[in-house]
């Protein structure tokens, strides 16, 4: 039976403290794949989920090729030791997928893409798309807005080598009827790109107005980082500083706490205003049964659908109305949960997906055995 070798990238931890959003799609889809017991997760980190098979790649002589080239050397070598791994899913690092693709021709390669590709080395111009997809057997997109920046200029005889499988989540078992509290919940990055100074400027001007609301910011800088650490964090904190005790900041934590939250608030608030391949999040926190405000940056707007409450542009005003609505009118507010919920399960519940993904993967096996098969019957001959 042909195995399946899925690479992350060589710095993403998968493990329950700091997963992140590829980490965690990863764990979700292989747990409930058809292949598990086919399927070997290879990460740069020798910690990680021990519910999953895992290989550690150890970066031999990073100090001389550099840490990606390391990388890419070790995932080769380890893949050639093993005769049945015919199939190579590396997540999100082109320049990775290309190099094994080249030192393993008869390998099935195919890149996973979870950020917009004409911001990724190797993937900006149309010329380089072109030769990625000529090169690999395959790439799985994350989104329909990322899957047309990838075909932007290419080809149309390649168009076939791009799929849209969209990141997916285990179904919450907590209902929007589930008692809740007056939380507005931002969880993500405290970057410039996730609009997260606009929702602040919002909710100063609307909390006060709501006493018995609260917002709970969960997230830092980047994951692991101290919260605070950052002049558009402190930026942040100064805009909140009058609505102090209705603020709770409760800084980078696991991805169960993320969700522990969300089950518990009334809305949740994606605000990006930078391009998002997907919108991991604000998917989370519709299954969730929250009230969803998000925008419609990229691949959000997919995820959005027509469930959450989409504000364009994003900026004090338009926030300040969506919220202010769904903080007033409570029927307006269960019914934008409900439907973001139902929205959430009926397309990106993670039985849906993962049996896409596999259906992908049996095409791809089946290339495998039967170049396998042409080549044993030309040795016979």
């Amino acid at each position: 039976m042909p195995k399946i070798a899925v690479v992350l990238p060589p710095r993403e931890f998968f493990r329950p403290a700091d997963a992140g959003a590829i980490a965690l799609t990863v764990y979700d889809f292989v747990k409930v794949s058809r292949f598990i017991d086919d399927l070997i997760v290879f990460g740069g980190h020798a910690d990680h989920f021990y519910d999953i098979k895992y290989q550690y790649i150890h970066t031999k002589l990073h100090w001389l090729f550099g840490q990606n080239r390391a990388y890419a050397r070790s995932c080769i070598a380890e893949i050639m030791r093993d005769d049945h791994l015919q199939l190579i899913e590396v997540h999100n690092r082109v320049a990775l997928a290309l190099t094994i693709k080249k030192a393993l021709p008869k390998r099935q390669v195919a890149l996973h893409i979870h950020n917009d590709p004409h911001s990724m080395a190797g993937a900006k111009t149309a010329l380089e798309r072109e030769k990625l997809l000529r090169s690999l057997d395959m790439a799985y997109c994350v989104s329909h807005y990322v899957r047309d920046r990838l075909l932007d200029g290419v080809s149309d005889e390649l168009h076939a080598r791009a799929r849209v499988v969209y990141n997916a989540i285990s179904l919450s078992s907590v209902e929007t009827d589930a008692p809740r509290q007056p939380w507005i919940v931002y969880a993500g990055r405290f970057i410039p790109e996730k609009g997260v100074l606009e929702l602040a400027q919002a909710l100063a001007h609307v909390l006060p107005l709501y006493p018995e609301w609260k917002a709970v910011f969960v997230g830092a800088r980047g994951f692991g980082d101290q919260a605070g650490q950052s002049k558009y964090e402190q930026s942040i904190y100064t805009e909140l500083a009058h609505v102090a005790d209705q603020i709770e900041f409760r800084g980078h934590v696991q991805h169960e706490e993320v969700m522990r939250v969300f089950n518990q608030a009334l809305i949740a608030v994606i605000p990006s205003t930078g391009a998002e391949a997907f919108g991991r999040t604000a998917l989370e926190a519709m299954d969730a049964g929250c009230a969803v405000v998000t925008s419609a940056s990229g691949g959000l707007k997919e995820v959005a659908g027509d469930a959450a409450i989409i504000v364009n542009p994003v900026n004090q005003e338009t926030l300040t109305m969506a919220m202010t609505q769904l903080m007033m009118n409570p029927a307006l507010r269960q019914n934008c949960a409900i439907k973001c919920q139902q929205y959430a399960r009926d397309i990106f519940s993670l039985p849906v997906q993962a049996s896409y993904l596999d259906q992908i993967r049996a095409e791809l096996l089946v290339t495998v055995e039967a170049t396998c098969s042409n080549s044993v019957n030309n040795d016979s001959k």
